[in-house]
């Protein structure tokens, strides 16, 4: 088992060594489940913009060097790449296990149906275990207020899910 698992299916929920973590700054756990969703690196241009809309460059900077610092602080992990200071990325190697990549990777690869629309136990199983983690919608229930556009991307998210789960569900 990870040491660090989010879980994003539902309201997001942030577990580290086996014990639940609680976030104070809402922002902070939104930051994370932007990092572990994308996996790519940001510009911190890009999460300032994202997260602080309504803040001056400087004080939206200022605010990500602050919710950085408290994400690597309160897990006591060093989660985060910067290139340089420029970019912002989670760490390949930060072990964090994420409810919605493992849902991801069981239905990977929908089946075709084989005669009389029969699926391989192989299949199936994959499929039932996709069912078992969508526990309900991306990140549901979870807004910020003030930070419209970071409303705007779970809602695509969350579409996105539920198109696929849809595809197992007709499968099943």
């Amino acid at each position: 088992m990870s040491r660090l698992e989010l879980f994003l299916f539902g309201p997001p929920r942030l577990i580290y060594k086996g014990r639940p973590v609680r976030l104070k700054l809402r922002k902070t756990l939104a930051l994370l489940a932007y990092l572990a969703v994308t996996r790519q690196p940001h510009s911190r241009d890009a999460l300032v913009t994202l997260l602080w809309p309504k803040e001056s460059p400087s004080v939206g900077r200022a605010n990500l060097r602050r919710h950085l610092y408290r994400l690597n602080r309160t897990l006591d992990e060093d989660l985060i790449s910067s290139g340089g200071e420029q970019t912002i990325s989670l760490k390949p190697q930060a072990g964090l296990w994420l409810d919605i990549e493992m849902y991801r990777q069981q239905v990977a690869h929908l089946p075709n149906p084989g005669p009389a629309g029969e699926i391989d136990p192989v299949t199936l199983s994959h499929l039932i275990e996709a069912t078992k983690l969508y526990t309900d919608d991306f990140m549901a229930g979870f807004t910020l207020p003030d930070s419209p556009a970071c409303d705007d991307w779970p809602y695509y998210q969350r579409e996105e899910l539920r198109r696929s789960l849809g595809q197992v569900l007709i499968q099943l």
